[in-house]
């Protein structure tokens, strides 16, 4: 747990898998979810609007669909002051001034927010930041087989080749070849990851929040302890055990 002053506040800020509550987490999650396919501010607008033009640009309606609706989701949150990245910071919030923020329904992450108000854009970015650092980083050390994704591994080995080709274009002199290859990755990384559905009962939201309540079912079950209390650490201690007892079994079946 950090402890830090933001806006003349005491905060604490679970950092730590090892006192992260696992529904914190999951809610944590599906804010990030939510702000890498819809967005929080006019950069993610923008983004919309170049990624919808290249999919009809290659006849893919569909996708070019799915973007124009999370652009408008986008607006609507832009237009309505919602910031679904701070609503993931406010998620790691654990009390201001020692009174408990156990409240993750979107109102009492609202009001975190609005505590906080008076904080620099800098301070909370930094704050949080700092606090996701050492929760990706526990997660990759302690679940490399979970959390040390291959997608993720691809994606910036694009960003290494796109950075080092453009340096390429600064010291030794631009050609058409070197812009054709340069538009061809970034066009890789703008295009990376086909976008998501957002509404309806088959959107990544209610997919997200039903796995997890199947999965702490199935703990619960396995373990005789309530998954829901779990930390982060119990919980994928937990699943991975749950994953390899299964494949065992399944080994054995054959």
């Amino acid at each position: 747990m950090k402890e830090l002053q933001l806006n003349g506040h005491k905060v604490r800020i679970y950092d730590s898998i090892d006192t992260l509550p696992i529904t914190r987490f999951h809610s944590y999650n599906r804010m990030l979810l939510v702000d890498a396919g819809v967005g929080s501010d006019i950069s993610d607008f923008d983004n919309h609007i170049e990624r919808m033009v290249r999919y009809i640009r290659k006849g893919d309606n569909d996708s070019a669909a799915k973007e124009l609706d999370n652009l408008r989701q986008n607006v609507y949150m832009i237009m309505s002051g919602q910031s679904v990245r701070d609503m993931s910071f406010a998620c790691l919030v654990s009390s201001i001034d020692d009174k408990p923020c156990d409240d993750l329904s979107p109102e009492g992450l609202q009001k975190v927010l609005e505590a906080l108000g008076g904080a620099t854009r800098g301070e909370l970015t930094e704050a949080y930041q700092s606090a996701k650092k050492k929760i990706d980083k526990d997660l990759s050390l302690y679940f490399p087989s979970l959390f040390d994704d291959v997608t993720t591994r691809e994606y910036y080995d694009i960003v290494k080749r796109l950075t080092l080709t453009n340096l390429t274009r600064i010291a030794d002199g631009d050609s058409d070849e070197r812009k054709e290859a340069a538009e061809q990755l970034r066009e890789r990384l703008i295009l990376f990851q086909k976008p998501k559905v957002f509404t309806g009962s088959e959107g990544i939201e209610v997919r997200h929040d039903k796995e997890f309540e199947t999965m702490c079912l199935a703990i619960t079950k396995e373990t005789g302890r309530d998954a829901k209390r779990m930390t982060v650490l119990e919980y994928y201690n937990a699943y991975e055990y749950l994953r390899e007892k299964t494949r065992k079994t399944q080994n054995k079946a054959r």
